[in-house]
């Protein structure tokens, strides 16, 4: 029930973020045409030779505003041909690049000459332009008539470039939802983490710990990959802002995968398997640290999407296998599916293996939020069992299977308490020790069957007269003992009359036959034994029990009488 509410809640956050995404994917208004090309020597052009360029035809006209030209050192020229059709200049907000490019330059030309310029990325400090999932915004005012916007953007990892050309309101509009969205996605996950921690705190299920690591990972990750990081955590440090997000793609895959060994316990059943993925692990941890050690930027993006799209394959794959084997996998493969393709969505549309989309670019958010919505149910179903075994193992260390009550060991730690707090508050306290009379006639005139029959029966009739903070226990045999905090010797002998008159006035009915079943009572009280010890009130209680048997059973010892007479 919990997941299916929260899949209808996601689904109608993204229903109302789709509603205007389509914006982003056809040509804005404005633009007339969109052309681009990358700079293929090792000195950056100039914008003139830029304009030369494009006067020649030297570039690929494009339909869509999405830019998506892969990982190299190359730097990228994009023009927009743009038309304001009114007499007066059009404020527009333009989209130019993605939060992760290094560097962003943008020029607005009339009649091939320059109006104004802009210059921002993360290869200086975080700038005023930087905002967060949506990438480098500039506020542009655009001149009435015919002009040109020059883009030129360069970057070491993947060269995103997402065009889009909007008004300011209708800008800070999809912002406003954009930004609503992802704050929904990460409020989801940071629950889910806190509350696998609760989990790993109070049932020690490790696997709780792994799983919280690996929605961590993909947090932090994602501050970095959404562009919150930066100007939030390490403005002035763009060698942070450069291997920080993809040292955190790394790492994702490797708590993935730990999180999988521990999911489907491969330790036990494929020892080989996880020692190769420790392998696996180690190789992409090592390299990883020493393309950033070196400094080499370009190598450690090839190295975190290369780890991520194949660690997606490597956790499907064991999960297939592991379909014969475990039920578990079933639902691991349904979730990392869920994930790990949104994840690989996410890698191949900055890589530009697929066309960029909105949410080719979001793929990894969504595929991870419908994965740990998932695996949140599963591992909450799977801990509830475990817990529910716990409290079962306790219930039976601590209780008579047949009857239901207490057993000697759980009574006499229980009574310790009562009795010592009996006796620092100087409040009476009594004991009752009742035997079940001529129960081993039951058993051989009836069977063993029907005296279990009847030990049931005595039981559930002393639970419905239970007064609240008595205590009742199978002391062994067919012997119960029955302890009565705050309760004088005179109330208990009365207490132990009447249940001995219950037990009288309700004999047991076995197929169709009715036994008559008694028992005969000892009844002790603390006020005579102000040591505390359970010891000197059971000795006190047994004799008197036997004092009840010799004079005929089917009574109570001592007798109300006699209590008020001592």
């Amino acid at each position: 029930m919990m997941l299916f509410r929260s899949l209808i809640i996601f689904a109608m956050v993204l229903c109302w973020q789709t509603a205007d995404a389509s914006e982003y994917e056809s040509q804005p208004p404005f633009i007339s045409a969109i052309g681009y090309f990358q700079e293929d020597g090792a000195t950056a052009l100039s914008l003139p030779q830029v304009q030369q360029r494009f006067q020649q035809g030297k570039y690929t006209a494009v339909a869509r505003p999405f830019l998506t030209l892969g990982i190299n050192r190359q730097a990228a020229w994009i023009r927009l041909s743009v038309t304001n059709p009114s007499s007066v200049p059009v404020r527009q907000s333009l989209i130019a690049a993605q939060t992760w490019v290094e560097t962003v330059d943008v020029y607005l030309l009339r009649q091939r000459q320059l109006l104004k310029s802009w210059h921002a990325g993360d290869a200086g400090p975080a700038s005023e332009y930087l905002v967060p999932t949506i990438g480098y915004m500039f506020d542009v005012d655009i001149p009435p008539g015919q002009s040109e916007i020059f883009i030129r953007g360069q970057s070491l990892d993947p060269l995103t470039l997402p065009i889009a050309l909007t008004g300011i309101e209708q800008a800070r509009t999809q912002q406003i939802k954009t930004h609503v969205v992802i704050g929904v996605i990460y409020g989801f996950l940071l629950a889910l983490i806190g509350f696998n921690v609760l989990l790993y705190i109070s049932l020690k299920q490790v696997v709780a710990l792994y799983y919280s690591f690996y929605i961590g990972c993909f947090v932090v990750m994602n501050l970095g990959y959404e562009g919150f990081a930066f100007p939030w955590f390490y403005p002035n440090s763009p060698q942070m802002q450069n291997y920080s997000t993809l040292f955190f793609m790394v790492l994702h895959g490797v708590c993935g995968l730990i999180f999988l060994t521990s999911y489907l316990q491969l330790n036990k059943s494929q020892p080989w398997l996880t020692w190769t993925l420790k392998l696996y692990v180690a190789v992409g941890i090592v390299s990883s640290i020493i393309a950033i050690s070196l400094q080499m930027h370009l190598l450690m993006a090839w190295i975190a999407f290369s780890f991520v799209s194949l660690t997606t394959l490597i956790m499907i794959l064991v999960a297939l296998v592991n379909l014969a084997r475990s039920v578990d996998a079933r639902y691991l493969l349904l979730a990392v599916s869920c994930s790990m393709l949104g994840l690989l969505a996410s890698a191949l549309s900055v890589w530009g293996v697929i066309p960029y989309t909105f949410w080719g670019f979001h793929g990894a958010e969504v595929g991870v939020v419908f994965e740990a919505m998932i695996l949140a149910t599963v591992l909450a179903y799977r801990l509830r069992n475990i817990e529910r075994e716990r409290i079962t193992a306790q219930y039976l260390a601590t209780h008579d299977l047949l009857t239901r009550l207490h057993n000697r060991r759980a009574f006499e730690d229980i009574a310790g308490q009562y009795l010592q707090q009996a006796e620092n508050h100087n409040k009476p306290v009594s004991f009752i020790m009742m035997d079940i009379d001529h129960f081993k006639a039951i058993n051989d005139n009836y069977g063993h069957h029907v005296g279990d029959q009847a030990l049931n029966h005595i039981a559930v009739l002393l639970s419905h007269q239970q007064r609240k903070g008595d205590i009742l226990a199978r002391w062994g045999g067919e012997e119960i003992a029955i302890l009565l905090p705050d309760t004088t010797l005179s109330h208990a002998i009365q207490y132990a009359e009447e249940l001995r008159s219950l037990l009288e006035h309700n004999p047991l009915t076995v197929e169709s036959k009715q036994i008559q079943i008694t028992a005969s009572f000892g009844v002790a009280s603390g006020i005579n034994h102000m040591d505390g010890h359970l010891d000197s009130l059971f000795r006190d209680a047994d004799k008197r029990l036997y004092i009840a048997k010799a004079n005929g059973r089917n009574q109570v010892a001592p007798t109300l009488d006699s209590s008020i007479s001592a």
